[in-house]
């Protein structure tokens, strides 16, 4: 039989490619996923696609596009739930991806050993191919399941969330009471159209970029000069600062955070203590400073915050990469003339950034993510006039409060959005910094 033909016919039908090479075993494996596969497209892939965009004509969604034909009414025995339909669209999506899969590895193998037989050359049986792979296979069946999960539980919510952008799925239309219809580009349109909207996305990506560069460097440029400082041979009880440098990584993030929120309050240690201290000034609540009430100075003072947190992961990412660099380097510049300034720019920070580049853009997007400091500080900060959010709000905190707000498809606009620039930012950076290239530090 000719191989592409075989390749085709197996390809439909698993098994019987197997079955024509006189592979029985492998054949009865290839019928028993036919029969498998055939039952889960009749009993769930088709179903549930049908229903993800159903043409319907009855009552208020007569000519809508809907998510589901019947909503919920008191006494129903059937009814359809929006969401539950989105959701089970996307793992039937994944799983019809992996039966076809599957079923392109049986086609693969049959024509592999159709081209074995009209060559007459021996035919690797499976038993073989698996003692020949067993070294490496074991590993990855251990590793396999992790995975797996890992990519379920990334991969499903980003799907479902870019779905969601393209519905009208906020309040009051929460099925299963509501039906959830498509709404195209809307949500995008709104975005960028409609006055509110487009002045809340505009200041809030703003301050998202600031915060997240200002913060984010902030953190680097501390964590990376108190290693190297500390790195220094005449330092002398390395132990005890690198003990000391590590306590704001030791403690819990929102228990430090609450502190901070107390020690910046009006009646905190900095207006009673440091200010009056430093000022020779009376405390007094009037003339207390609002850190944490005015916005500009609330910005401030969550960067300022936000470092403290963030410096002793870099503090000790950066004193690994510092231990590996050889001494020879620095003797070799100190020949040449050199000095602790020059080989810090030409020696030291290279390395550093040849090491270290990956994790430290990955900072950048864990602050542009982060929300657990915006939530516990910007709940105070005074709010303009009629505005329904704070002025600390990022795009991925402002994502969370629409989520609250049962705005699920704003929400997700937001996020889809930040998500990209923020993707295409990381991919760039990585790119440009070529730390994929080098497979060793020297």
């Amino acid at each position: 039989m000719n191989r592409k033909l075989m390749f085709y016919i197996t390809l439909v039908f698993p098994g019987l490619g197997q079955a024509i090479n006189k592979q029985y075993k492998k054949a009865f494996v290839g019928l028993l996923f036919f029969i498998m596969s055939w039952i889960s497209v009749i009993s769930l892939i088709i179903p549930t696609l049908s229903s993800l965009v159903y043409y319907n004509t009855a009552g208020e969604y007569e000519g809508k596009y809907t998510i589901g034909r019947t909503p919920w009414v008191p006494g129903a025995e059937s009814f359809d739930d929006s969401f539950l339909i989105i959701v089970l669209s996307v793992f039937s999506i994944l799983l019809l991806l992996v039966l076809v899969f599957v079923a392109y590895m049986f086609a693969r193998d049959a024509r592999s050993v159709r081209d074995s037989i009209n060559n007459d050359e021996e035919v690797v049986t499976l038993k073989e191919k698996l003692r020949a792979v067993a070294p490496d296979l074991i590993p990855h069946a251990i590793t396999t399941p992790a995975y797996v999960l890992m990519f379920l539980f990334m991969i499903v919510p980003a799907i479902v969330s870019i779905v969601i952008v393209f519905t009208n799925y906020k309040t009051p239309v929460l099925p299963p009471a509501f039906l959830i219809e498509w709404a195209g580009m809307e949500n995008y349109v709104d975005l960028f159209t409609d006055p509110s909207l487009a002045s809340v996305f505009k200041e809030t990506f703003v301050w998202t970029m600031v915060w997240t560069f200002c913060a984010t460097t902030l953190t680097i440029v501390l964590g990376t000069f108190l290693a190297v400082v500390l790195h220094n041979k005449r330092i002398k009880g390395k132990k005890f600062f690198r003990m000391v440098y590590l306590l704001p990584w030791a403690v819990p993030a929102f228990l430090t955070i609450l502190i901070f929120q107390i020690f910046f309050s009006k009646v905190g240690a900095m207006n009673t203590i440091i200010l009056p201290f430093f000022t020779g000034t009376e405390y007094t609540s009037v003339g207390a400073v609002g850190f944490l009430l005015d916005p500009q100075l609330a910005k401030m003072t969550i960067i300022l915050i936000q470092a403290w947190l963030g410096f002793p992961f870099v503090f000790v990412l950066v004193t690994g990469i510092l231990q590996a660099i050889p001494d020879d380097l620095y003797e070799a510049s100190g020949i040449d003339g050199g000095n602790a300034w020059t080989n810090f720019w030409d020696i030291t920070f290279p390395l550093i950034m040849i090491a270290a580049a990956p994790m430290l853009i990955t900072q950048y997007t864990f602050n542009f993510n982060n929300v657990t400091i915006i939530y516990l500080l910007g709940g105070a900060v005074v709010k303009p006039l009629g505005s329904t959010y704070g002025p600390l709000e990022t795009i991925a905190s402002l994502g969370y409060q629409l989520t609250l707000d049962a705005q699920y498809a704003t929400a997700a606009a937001f996020t889809l959005i930040s998500s990209i620039i923020v993707s295409v930012i990381v991919l760039i950076s990585w790119m440009k910094t070529g730390a994929f290239k080098n497979e060793e530090l020297m």
